[in-house]
């Protein structure tokens, strides 16, 4: 037995696969840690801007590690190169998107989770023999057997997955909304029309606006999306709370001196390397037909959604009650994270 690869893996479609890594492909440098639960790939970019995604086992037809209790170490591929792989029997990827039922963009990123789609991609097997080997990804499609060896990168010793996370604490969340991600996506890519420098996202439970995205910097000048509110019955006390109707969740912890309002101000060319995602999502979720609806995936959720994580570091140096100021002593703010806007 000790020739058997550390790990191996069947899919029966490479499509979920290709959808799920596209959406966080922003930099062509990917960690990729296999665990008992899944795949985990993760970008970054200069730790302003961070994408994670499992590629749950539940996904798999086979899923088998030769050793449960062995640690695999980390390494980094070329995601890109990845993706181009699992593409090679010619995945569709047509731009074309029209108006969703319920409301905002769908495109041609969700018509891959659904048939006669998920019948078209060959089948997927990965491969890693042992630490420092390469990646080793065969796709097979009506008798014809591709085989692509990928190198792997050994990343530094001292390198812990934990440690080089953006921190996000959920138990001290100044700010916690849920929403569809198509309403997201309308309201960001109404806001980048106007080529918006920076997105200030302003949160509050007690006075209006409630929940509003505003763009800055722009040559057009300054936009914002107000998102409507609905009073709703807080519990069985006579007291009515506000919350955007658009949202399923809306939870503000706002700091004490902060006029209970959350404030913060982000990139905005980082924020739309999460459209993709959007694009995709419900709700962060990407729904899963082929994964059976009962299991529960790594993440505590249900069997049929895979998620993707999205961390942002807001921009501090100067008040973020000046909308309107000079942006050059921005600099990343990294010890206290917010809540994603949507999940």
């Amino acid at each position: 037995m000790s020739d058997a690869p550390l790990f191996t893996a069947l899919a029966t479609s490479s499509r979920q696969l290709y959808s799920l890594l596209r959406c966080i492909a922003f930099n062509p440098q990917a960690v990729v840690s296999i665990t008992p639960d899944g795949l985990r790939f993760t970008t970054e970019e200069v730790h302003a801007v961070q994408a994670s995604t499992l590629l749950d086992k539940l996904l798999f037809s086979s899923y088998l590690l030769s050793d449960q209790d062995a640690t695999i170490p980390p390494f980094r591929i070329n995601i890109i190169a990845l993706l181009e792989t699992l593409q090679i029997f010619g995945i569709s990827d047509s731009a074309s998107s029209h108006k969703a039922p319920s409301g905002g963009i769908t495109s041609s990123y969700a018509a891959a989770f659904h048939t006669p789609a998920l019948g078209l991609g060959g089948t997927c097997k990965i491969t890693y023999s042992r630490f420092g080997a390469p990646l080793c990804i065969t796709i097979e499609e009506n008798g014809v057997k591709t085989t692509c060896d990928m190198n792997t990168y050994n990343l530094p010793n001292m390198y812990d997955a934990d440690e080089n996370e953006i921190p996000l604490d959920r138990n001290a969340l100044v700010m916690k909304i849920i929403m569809p991600a198509f309403s997201l996506h309308d309201a960001i890519s109404e806001l980048a029309s106007t080529s918006s420098e920076t997105l200030v996202v302003s949160a509050s439970s007690i006075h209006a606006p409630y929940f509003a995205l505003e763009g800055h910097g722009g040559p057009f000048g300054d936009s914002t999306v107000d998102f409507a509110p609905a009073s709703t019955m807080d519990g069985l006390s006579t007291a009515r709370r506000v919350q955007p109707a658009a949202t399923e969740t809306f939870s503000i912890a706002a700091p004490s001196g902060s006029g209970g309002r959350v404030k913060e101000r982000y990139k905005f060319d980082l924020i739309k390397k999460a459209g993709r995602a959007m694009a995709l999502a419900s709700k962060f979720m990407v729904e899963q037909p082929e994964v059976t609806a009962n299991a529960t995936t790594a993440y505590g959720g249900p069997g049929g959604f895979s998620f993707i994580d999205y961390r942002f570091v807001p921009l501090v140096g100067e008040d973020n009650d000046d909308d309107h100021g000079d942006d050059e002593d921005e600099t990343y703010q990294q010890d206290e994270e917010d809540e994603a806007i949507a999940e």
